[in-house]
């Protein structure tokens, strides 16, 4: 409407201003029926507020809502604030284009002396205002600025503000998936509603509108606040933000924990269940344990225990893990001990070989369900354990004939079993046999008192090994040795020998070596040719030794000769030099004879020639240089001999003839002094020569 001004500041109003608008409701009862409020102008229309006229007048209106909804006291903010048309000149500090909820929107002179209260700002060019017009009535109105009723501007004597007097707060932990909530705050006056964005580093998350928040993986880190922006009629719409909190990883809990199944055994496969978690759609990492410590590279959800896990609990621990987490681990309960694992076997043990004393029986293990096993064996007859007999073959002996041999292979590894089995029974056990791989044979030559040496052969099995000998197919009485000597009696006889063999649990069996030839007769063995010794002078006396026969039973003849003629009566070991010898030379033949021996005869080496002794001496004389000699030579049995005497002295020497046992020599031109003279006697074929010396001094 338009007000008019008289004396003393009364406003007179004029007729309302038109405008292009649209008539939301008019009337008190009207607009209230249609959820338009007057704000309890109908019954306080008849107070004066700023001094204006009372009742249905716009500028009483507007001084009444600023005074009871915006906060201003019932005192003109300026003197010149009366009539309508100059409230925007006089507050002309205040007044601009925007248009705010709980401003006053003023028609100046053109178009139309009138205010109204601006109830809210749809956009920058449409509002909603509530208005009490000159001798008319109440009403909310529409205005948009396509117009020309649009005012002519927004005074803003104390727009509409909520006051934030504390800050949101935000609550819960700031992790991942845990939920967030913000307080509102507190606010003068108090809003009618609120509503809610969340930020992250001070953008908002699209879609977070709702007064909590569970922050997500990608926002680890960052920081979140929440700003609750306040609602209240009439006033203008007004936000505050929390303090901000850094998103932290969430943590990931187990309502369950990790179990495994299976059977504890080695060998056998047992599976991890990862429990129940929350969030569920974690992912899961698993580490076997065994006695508590972290088995190497097992970290699958199943896992077969190996023979060190024997005597030993197992845990599975379960690592949850989600983008956004921190990464739990939870321990399942222990299993029982981790048994040893099972040994089968699909073919059991078996034996080859022959069921016979002496003969090799091999058992072979069968076919197990397991690689890499050890084997123990026990043999057994009839059932019965056999004692030492545990290795993978046996050889049945003596006391196993008549029964049925058995193998029970007892099959072992780390972790595993043991298990026995045991194979089917052979045949009975029958005696064994004796095989040769060389027969018997006889080295040596078949002859009187040579040895002849049996050669038993190769057996099997070992046997214990009895000889005989026999000539032509007799046995030989004593002849039991590996050895045996032909004697006379076997003279022209073929030899063999007999090899039995023998041991307990074997066959007996017996071979014989191929004959010899005929025996000959044997020689006559000696320990050394005869030798001779003694000196061969005149009247001494010569010995044989050697050639005695080492044959037993052989006879020796002696006989002495001279020259090769045998010296009559000369037949015993000694023999004395004689006349008749002289000149001669002297041997001994010895002849044996022997039962089935061939005889034989050796002779001596020749001694001699057979000589008489001889002496020789002299007697010197000197003079003038010249020394003389006289010569004796003295023979055994005071024979007179002849030959010659040299008498020498260094390089000088004179050769004299002996006559008669005599001689004369004479050397000159000897230097004088005493000097030694060597004398020589030369012999004859049956006086020996021999040796002397003799002094002499020359002056």
């Amino acid at each position: 409407m338009v007000a008019i001004a008289v004396a003393g500041g009364v406003l007179i109003p004029s007729s309302p201003a038109s405008a292009t608008y649209t008539v939301l409701c008019s009337g008190y009862s009207s607009c209230a029926s249609n959820g338009y409020s007057n704000s309890g102008y109908s019954i306080n229309q008849g107070k004066s507020y700023w001094q204006m006229y009372t009742g249905t007048n716009c500028t009483n209106y507007v001084a009444y809502r600023l005074e009871t909804t915006n906060g201003m006291s019932n005192t003109r903010p300026k003197s010149g604030v009366g009539n309508a048309n100059v409230w925007g000149k006089v507050m002309s500090s205040i007044t601009n284009s925007t248009p705010v909820v709980g401003s006053v929107a003023w028609w100046g002179p053109s178009p139309g002396h009138h205010v109204a209260y601006v109830e809210k700002v749809v956009s920058s060019t449409e509002i909603l205002v509530s208005e009490s017009n000159w001798a008319g009535a109440f009403d909310w109105r529409r205005i948009t600025k396509s117009g020309s009723g649009w005012p002519n501007g927004f005074i803003h004597f104390a727009d509409l503000s909520m006051k934030n007097t504390a800050a949101p707060v935000v609550t819960g932990t700031p992790k991942v998936g845990s939920k967030l909530t913000a307080s509102t705050g507190s606010w003068s006056p108090s809003p009618d509603s609120y509503t809610y964005s969340w930020l992250l580093d001070g953008d908002a998350i699209s879609g977070a509108t709702s007064k909590t928040y569970k922050p997500t993986a990608s926002q680890v880190g960052h920081k979140i606040s929440a700003a609750v922006t306040a609602l209240r009629t009439s006033y203008p719409t007004t936000k505050a933000v929390s303090k901000t909190v850094t998103v932290a990883p969430g943590a990931l809990t187990t309502s369950e924990p990790p179990t495994i199944s299976g059977t504890p055994q080695v060998g056998q496969t047992l599976t991890a269940s990862p429990g129940t978690w929350s969030p569920s759609d974690a992912t899961y990492a698993y580490q076997w344990k065994l006695g508590g410590d972290s088995v190497s590279g097992a970290t699958d959800p199943t896992w077969t225990p190996g023979p060190d896990a024997v005597g030993k609990t197992v845990t599975v621990g379960v690592t949850a893990t989600k983008a956004g987490y921190t990464d739990v681990n939870d321990t399942s309960s222990a299993t029982e001990a981790v048994a040893t694992g099972p040994l089968t076997t699909s073919v059991k043990p078996a034996i080859t070989g022959a069921a016979q004393v002496g003969s090799t029986l091999t058992a072979t293990p069968g076919t197990w369900s397991k690689t890499g096993l050890t084997y123990d064996y026990q043999w057994k007859a009839d059932g019965n354990t056999i004692d030492g007999a545990t290795a993978s073959t046996y050889k049945p002996g003596a006391s196993d004939i008549d029964h049925k041999v058995t193998v029970t292979v007892t099959a072992a590894k780390t972790g595993y079993g043991p298990n026995k089995s045991t194979s089917s029974a052979t045949d009975t056990v029958i005696p064994g046999t004796f095989t040769m791989s060389a027969a018997p044979s006889i080295t040596g030559t078949a002859k009187v008192g040579s040895k002849l040496t049996l050669e038993s052969g190769t057996w099997s099995h070992s046997p214990t090994l009895t000889y005989s000998w026999l000539a032509d197919g007799t046995t030989i009485d004593g002849a039991t040795g590996t050895t045996f000597v032909p004697t006379a009696s076997e003279v022209g006889k073929r030899i063999t020998a007999r090899v039995s063999a023998a041991r307990s649990g074997f066959t007996t069996k017996a071979a014989k070596a191929p004959e010899t030839d005929a025996v000959i007769k044997g020689a006559i063995a000696t320990s050394s040719s005869p030798r001779i010794s003694g000196s061969t002078r005149y009247g001494s006396w010569l010995t044989r030794t050697g050639g005695d026969p080492t044959t037993s039973g052989t006879k020796v003849k002696r006989q002495w000769y001279r020259d090769g003629k045998a010296v009559s009566g000369a037949t015993t070991d000694r023999y004395k030099i004689t006349g008749a010898d002289l000149a001669h030379k002297i041997t001994v033949r010895l002849s044996y004879s022997a039962s089935g021996r061939v005889s034989r005869s050796v002779t001596s080496k020749a001694v001699g020639p057979a000589q008489r002794g001889t002496s020789v001496a002299a007697k010197v004389s000197s003079k003038s240089g010249t020394v003389t000699f006289k010569v004796s030579i003295t023979a055994d049995g005071d024979v007179k001999t002849g030959g010659h005497v040299v008498i020498s002295i260094g390089k000088t020497s004179v050769k004299s003839k002996v006559t008669d046992g005599h001689a004369t020599a004479r050397l000159t031109s000897q230097k004088a002094g005493s000097h030694t003279y060597t004398l020589h006697y030369e012999g004859t074929p049956t006086v020996a020569s021999s040796h002397g010396s003799v002094k002499a001094t020359t002056k």
